[in-house]
């Protein structure tokens, strides 16, 4: 008898856990993506940027530049822009600055966080809209007296040929 009683409990739970698992797959899934990103110029490397896509939201932020080659670097004026190229437009995402004496050997981004970007239809941008994700360094070199500016490309869409992002 207690034997009976395990195996109908043992086979209500395993129906009650096929219901609840089937029901789920019916659910529709959003567009959810969540990119850490990295690239390089001639003077800087940027690393741990963070890009996360949701049907509500956008945020991008958290990278680290540094320098190559310089445990210090000196100067008044540091400025960078995040841009993603969504439908062929280049679109300012994210964008800091400094002036004032500082060490720019190594930056953090910080981060910033707001409502999703739209497509031409209205709707929140998927990652298939979006062809290139770049940074645009650019600082006053004060040896040279000149400001200089660099691109740091972080993700192009076509550049790989093989990539679960392009799925």
């Amino acid at each position: 008898m207690v034997l009976r009683k395990k195996r109908l409990g043992y086979w209500l739970c395993l129906v009650l856990s096929f219901f609840v698992l089937s029901g789920c797959n019916g659910q529709k899934s959003d567009n959810n993506y969540y990119l850490l990103l990295m690239g390089e110029s001639e003077n800087w490397n940027l690393s741990g940027y963070e890009i996360v896509i949701t049907p509500e939201e956008f945020k991008a932020g958290y990278g680290t530049l540094n320098m190559k080659n310089e445990n210090e670097y000196i100067t008044d004026s540091f400025h960078f822009v995040t841009y993603v190229v969504i439908n062929d437009e280049d679109t300012v995402v994210h964008s800091g600055s400094e002036t004032g004496e500082m060490n720019i050997a190594e930056k953090t981004t910080g981060a910033i966080e707001g409502k999703t970007y739209l497509n031409e239809n209205g709707d929140s941008i998927k990652l298939n809209e979006i062809s290139e994700i770049y940074v645009v360094v650019e600082w006053w070199d004060i040896g040279k007296s000149e400001s200089v500016k660099e691109r740091i490309d972080l993700y192009n869409k076509d550049s790989k040929e093989q990539t679960f992002l392009n799925e």
